[in-house]
């Protein structure tokens, strides 16, 4: 696989990540951040080029098959039920779970879902969106970049993460 450009891959005209001391870069954090403050996420709708985004569907569905898949009831702690609790308490709250996660061992330099989350510009833009002074990437060489991928009638309930903060890119191939 050949190694992509990530100025090839995001749309820089609409997100000017890469120039931090442009008006629209600053307009743009200013976006992001408060929709951080509002809801909890931010979402950018066509961060990646139009063009790039069946090259990624591609890159995923070349690696579908080395999902490892899981199903399961769960709540939102991925904790066992608690009888001692009432029954309409969260930890009670049980939701189907399945999914197939594809581990970031399948993803080489040529990948340009790798390609987005190794580029510096983008690490800083994200330190810089959630205003932290200090910024340390996930580097499990299994889980740094990922996809989860759910098929038709798969579900991936809303539950508390891991890690503070997870950067999400959200493709939908129909």
């Amino acid at each position: 696989m050949v190694a992509v450009d990530p100025l090839d891959l995001i749309d820089l005209d609409t997100y000017p990540i890469h120039n931090n001391n442009d008006a629209g870069s600053s307009e743009l954090l200013d976006n992001v951040r408060s929709q951080l403050a509002d809801d909890g996420c931010a979402v950018l709708r066509g961060f990646t080029r139009a063009k790039i985004l069946p090259v990624l569907v591609a890159e995923a569905d070349s690696v579908s098959g080395k999902g490892h898949r899981s199903f399961d009831r769960t709540n939102v702690y991925f904790s066992k039920d608690d009888s001692t609790l009432p029954p309409d308490h969260p930890k009670r709250r049980f939701y189907n779970r399945s999914n197939s996660f594809i581990p970031a061992d399948n993803f080489g330099s040529g990948s340009a879902i790798r390609a987005i989350y190794k580029w510096p510009v983008f690490r800083t833009f994200v330190q810089q969106a959630l205003q932290e002074e200090r910024f340390f990437p996930y580097t499990d060489p299994l889980a740094d970049v990922i996809i989860n991928m759910a098929e038709d009638g798969d579900g991936f309930p809303w539950h508390f993460d891991t890690s503070n903060f997870t950067v999400t890119l959200a493709i939908q191939n129909s």
